[in-house]
């Protein structure tokens, strides 16, 4: 059984205290590493972000995420986190690592066969896992192709329900829901309520060009964490996440 590390208890703790938290999410190669402190993590962390999640894009090498996470290491008590796309993304200088199974891929290797290879480098190295299930939602957009992905369909919230609820019963503590990275699509409010009243995971959900009632719609449907980038109007984002 994989115990709660410390800086998964931190985030529980946080959700405890506040409910509703959010992670500011970072491509280590959007942004140069001298430049990542003062253009992105001290004002994210001085709006009141809970959590900087790194989520490098493909080809990616792991030491441009190891110098970007300990760059921003430099400059913030956040904890950092890592959303990876592959075996090849671990890597040292992270706090934790999001230990994601991809719930509704095709491919027996994103389900079981990534995680089988990466495990050993994790113990090795030391690093936090935090257990967490990967749902896309369609369109999937890029994300469906690379991980053959049958993407649910937006108007099947049961479907939804049905995958998050499996997913707890694996002993996933959290559940990543989103809609392709680059797609400006939302999770359906009405399978957020019907996840949160099948089942007790934690939800985290992105939101693209998040506004204050896509935020509270989100919220009030049953996420409990909200990802957005930096590009979104972040201080006004969190400022409704926290004031309400």
């Amino acid at each position: 059984m994989i115990k709660t590390g410390k800086i998964e208890k931190k985030i529980t703790g946080k959700l405890e205290e506040d409910n509703i938290l959010h992670f500011t999410v970072i491509d280590p190669t959007d942004y140069d590493n001298s430049l990542v402190c003062d253009e992105i993590v001290k004002k994210a962390s001085g709006f009141g972000t809970d959590a900087i999640l790194l989520r490098p894009s493909l080809g990616v090498s792991p030491l441009t995420i190891s110098k970007c996470a300990r760059e921003i290491k430099t400059c913030t008590d956040l904890p950092v986190l890592l959303l990876p796309t592959n075996v090849c993304d671990i890597t040292e200088g992270i706090d934790a690592l999001l230990f994601v199974t991809l719930l509704n891929s095709r491919n027996i290797y994103w389900m079981v066969g990534a995680q089988a290879l990466g495990a050993p480098i994790v113990k090795m190295m030391g690093i936090e896992t935090i257990p967490t299930a990967y749902l896309v939602i369609e369109p999937g957009a890029t994300l469906s192709w690379i991980g053959d992905v049958k993407p649910i369909p937006k108007d099947n919230s049961r479907l939804a329900a049905m995958h998050a609820l499996g997913g707890e019963y694996f002993g996933m503590r959290y559940l990543y829901l989103e809609t392709g990275a680059k797609s400006e699509t939302q999770v359906p409010v009405e399978m957020l309520r019907e996840i949160s009243k099948m089942s007790d995971i934690t939800i985290i959900t992105e939101i693209h060009g998040a506004t204050k009632e896509r935020i509270e719609s989100t919220v009030n449907a049953g996420a409990r964490i909200i990802v957005t980038e930096y590009r979104d109007d972040l201080k006004s984002v969190i400022s409704v996440i926290k004031n309400r």
